[in-house]
């Protein structure tokens, strides 16, 4: 009997802590967070948009890019973006239809080519973003084969075109994609303006190499003489539209997550969280914003406090413990990789700059390297001289943090 007692008592206060912590907690989690000023930030870089009109949207044309050889373009992607608004408008009724796939991409190859010389005349780019993948990736498979396309026929040995030609076809292709790189609003299109940006100085640099050194800068288009901008670089409109995509959610998508249903919306503090997630993409925003001798050790020290925040997520703590465990949920190392992926294109600039200069000048051999030696263009992040690959004639920029492979291009 004594026994029984004494685990009755036993019971009871355990009991007793139990109801006193669930009362500690619910105390603690009684209220949500304001806004946070991050928040307040990305809400606002979100908002500062210009519309565009549809029929002088690249956007709009990119969508239309996949249509049959015989329809009109803008006409395809203006259906399309009308789509893409119905569904935003109904997202449980609408249907947005799939783009042709990787079958269909074998098309007429002059036709691609002139789809593509006629979006390089564009002049603006705005996003119709809807949180459907299908929407935002795939005509831009096509657009990437056909400047590859373009560049192949301005290689080939029937092609005859002087060095202003050159020029002309090298300025509009560059012109346009730094354009988009600046105003993109998704991960996505910045990562494909990022790519045909690359192309562009890999096979434009060989359109180049083909003229005799005296023309050589002559063809070169004067934007490779700019340095990319602040605009074109950040990564703001990128992080405020992955926030705001996570925001834009129906007000009851968060009851749908397990751990909230099981464990009761008093742990989960829907504010709270967008707080905490604004903060740390405000962070990445600003780390690209420093100069580029800064950058790479931002980035490592960026890189550890996040991981120290996963692993202090672990302790999951009083406050919003379903918020954090969400948060944690949603990695940060693509993003970091994103935004090297764009602030590298500054040392593939240089690097194409560097390789005309020394053509024009006639270096060959030992005299290329010490041209890259005393050359002012440079690596960005460390000011140090790009490297010479002597025996593949290549120059060659180191990416940062990007997990590529050096950046080569052919003398």
């Amino acid at each position: 009997m004594t026994n029984l007692k004494l685990l009755l008592r036993m019971v009871a206060s355990f009991l007793a802590l139990l109801l006193l912590l669930i009362a500690f907690v619910f105390f603690v989690n009684r209220e949500d967070k304001s806004p946070s000023e991050a928040a307040i930030k990305l809400q606002e870089i979100a908002a500062a948009t210009t519309p565009v009109a549809d029929r002088d949207n690249a956007y709009v044309y990119v969508m239309g890019f996949s249509a049959p050889d015989d329809a009109d373009v803008m006409s395809e992607g203006a259906a399309r973006v009308e789509q893409m608004r119905k569904s935003m408008e109904a997202p449980e009724s609408a249907d947005i239809a799939e783009m042709p796939g990787q079958e269909q991409l074998q098309r007429e190859p002059a036709k691609m080519i002139e789809r593509y010389e006629r979006l390089v005349e564009f002049k603006q780019w705005r996003e119709i973003l809807t949180g459907d993948a299908r929407s935002q990736s795939a005509a831009f498979n096509q657009v990437l084969e056909a400047q590859r396309m373009m560049y192949l026929k301005a290689l080939s040995p029937d092609v005859k075109g002087g060095a202003a030609d050159c020029k002309r076809l090298l300025e509009k292709d560059y012109r346009f994609w730094r354009m988009v790189l600046a105003e993109s609003a998704s991960a996505n299109a910045k990562m494909i303006a990022a790519r045909s940006i690359e192309l562009h100085f890999e096979m434009g640099n060989l359109v180049v190499r083909r003229f005799p050194p005296a023309l050589t800068m002559v063809a070169i288009p004067d934007a490779w003489r700019d340095p990319l901008s602040s605009r074109e670089l950040s990564m703001a409109k990128v992080m405020a539209n992955e926030w705001t995509s996570s925001e834009m959610r129906p007000d009851d998508e968060h009851s749908k997550h397990l751990a909230a249903m099981l464990f009761g919306s008093f742990l989960y503090q829907p504010q709270a969280t967008s707080n905490a997630n604004a903060d740390r993409m405000l962070r990445l925003v600003e780390l690209y914003g420093r100069d580029y001798a800064a950058i790479p050790q931002a980035a490592s020290t960026f890189l550890a406090t996040y991981g120290m925040e996963k692993k202090a997520a672990a302790d999951i703590g009083v406050y919003n413990p379903i918020g954090r465990i969400v948060l944690n949920m949603e990695a940060m190392d693509a993003y970091t990789t994103y935004g090297f992926r764009v602030v590298n294109l500054e040392g593939m600039r240089r690097l194409a700059l560097l390789a005309s200069q020394l053509r024009s000048s006639g270096a060959k051999g030992n005299d290329v390297a010490e041209g890259v030696r005393t050359s002012d263009l440079r690596d960005p992040y460390d000011g140090k001289e790009f490297a010479w690959d002597q025996e593949h004639s290549f120059l060659l920029f180191s990416r940062a943090l990007e997990g590529k492979p050096d950046f080569k291009i052919a003398y």
